[in-house]
């Protein structure tokens, strides 16, 4: 009688690729409206505004705050 190969699958805990390609998409609009959420939460914060949204690559411009003088 032949011995059966055992093959495992790689994981971490739960988490394997397939499900972690299952979810994928999902997880990336969760993260996007986070990320949106965030933004536009913090965008009445002046230190978020001058460090974080300012240097966004695009629409950085629109959150622009003027350099101070010492």
């Amino acid at each position: 009688m032949p011995v059966k190969q055992i093959i495992t699958s790689p994981h971490f805990g739960l988490i394997t690729p397939e499900k972690l390609i299952r979810v994928a998409p999902s997880l990336a609009l969760w993260g996007a409206g986070a990320g949106t959420a965030l933004a536009l939460l913090g965008s009445d914060i002046p230190l978020v505004k001058k460090d974080v949204l300012s240097k966004i690559p695009v629409v950085g411009n629109y959150w622009a705050v003027a350099e101070e003088e010492q």
